[in-house]
C-alpha cells in the first residue's frame, strides 16, 4: 500500500553536510522544512524573544540577540543548553506541525539537527541521518563559524555521536566522500521515497 504523502527526517551532526544534503533534496523534487529557520523565527517572535531575554539576558545587547555569544553560553553549560531547548522546542515543533500540514508536497524532507535528541522523530518517517568523520567537521566548524576547534569540539560533544544517530535512524548518507557523491546517495533516496508515494 502506498503513502499518500512522505515526511522524511533528516539529521547530521553540526558541519556534517546535512544542509547540503537538503538542498540536494530540494533538488530532486522535494519541498524542504529546515527546524532552524523556524527557529530563528521563533527566537524572534515576541514569544521567543521574551523568553530568551529572560533567560539569557547576556546574549542581548540593546535589544538585539548575538547568536554566537547565545551559543558560547549554551555550550559551555549543559543546564543552559537544556534551558534553552525547553524554550524553543515547544514553539519549534507546533511550527514544524503546521508546515507539515500545509505543505503541498508528495515528499517533504524534515531538517531538524536534534531529530532524535528532541523527539522529532516521533513526527517523521523513514529518518535519514547524514555521517561524516568528526576531524572534517572540527574543521569545517572552526573555519565556518570562526571559533576555536575547543567550542566547535563542545558542540559536537553536546549531540549524539554518528553512531547513535545511525542505530536510530532508517537510512545513512556517508558524506566522507566528494559531492558528486553525496548527491548520487540522495536522489537515490529521493527517488525511492517517490516510488512509495501513491498517485
Amino acid at each position: 500500500m502506498k503513502a499518500e504523502k512522505i515526511f522524511a527526517g533528516l539529521t547530521g551532526g553540526i558541519a556534517s553536510g546535512k544542509s547540503a544534503a537538503a538542498e540536494m533534496f530540494r533538488d530532486a523534487g522535494a519541498y524542504i522544512i529546515d527546524t532552524d529557520v523556524i527557529a530563528r523565527r521563533v527566537s524572534e517572535s515576541r514569544e521567543g524573544k521574551t523568553a530568551l531575554m529572560s533567560a539569557f539576558p547576556a546574549a542581548y545587547e540593546g535589544g538585539t540577540l548575538h547568536r554566537a555569544r547565545l551559543r558560547e553560553i549554551v555550550f559551555a553549560d549543559g543546564q543552559k543548553r537544556k534551558l534553552l531547548d525547553s524554550l524553543l522546542h515547544p514553539l519549534i515543533r507546533a511550527e514544524t506541525m503546521r508546515l507539515m500540514a500545509a505543505s503541498p508536497a508528495a515528499v517533504t524532507v524534515v531538517v531538524v539537527p536534534l531529530l532524535f535528541e528532541a523527539g522529532f522523530d516521533s513526527l517523521t518517517s523513514p529518518n535519514i541521518t547524514v555521517a561524516c568523520n568528526e576531524n572534517t567537521r572540527i574543521e569545517r566548524l572552526t573555519k565556518r563559524d570562526t571559533i576555536s576547534a575547543a567550542l566547535a569540539k563542545q558542540m559536537i560533544a553536546a549531540q549524539l555521536s554518528d553512531e547513535d544517530r545511525a542505530a536510530r535512524a532508517d537510512m545513512v548518507i556517508d558524506n566522507n566522500g566528494t559531492l558528486a557523491q553525496l548527491r548520487a546517495q540522495v536522489v537515490r533516496i529521493c527517488c525511492e521515497l517517490a516510488e512509495q508515494v501513491g498517485r
